[in-house]
């Protein structure tokens, strides 16, 4: 059996990367890093890069879950599930 446990971290890893860059970025330009605005959306994109590693084996025609692309999906978050998400819903003329 695969160690999901290694997926799973490196989609948080994913996740930590896109937050750290941000606030650097921040800094850089010498403005003020808001926290509070980011914690909604950070507990979103973790939740949802877990669920994605989770869901594996369902998304797979979709999304491969390799390392590579856990740490992906970490860092793009929740923007990459919502993107399928609309791309299966059926459309509506």
């Amino acid at each position: 059996m695969e160690n999901h446990f290694e997926l799973y971290l490196l989609a948080l890893s994913g996740v930590a990367i896109h937050y750290i860059k941000d606030w650097v970025n921040h800094n850089k330009q010498g403005k003020k890093y808001g926290w509070q605005k980011a914690l909604p959306t950070a507990l979103l994109s973790i939740i949802t890069s877990l669920v994605m590693v989770y869901l594996r084996d369902d998304i797979k025609d979709l999304y491969v879950i390799t390392p590579f692309s856990a740490l992906i999906i970490g860092y793009v978050g929740n923007s990459l599930l919502f993107s399928f998400i609309d791309a299966k819903k059926p459309s509506q003329s």
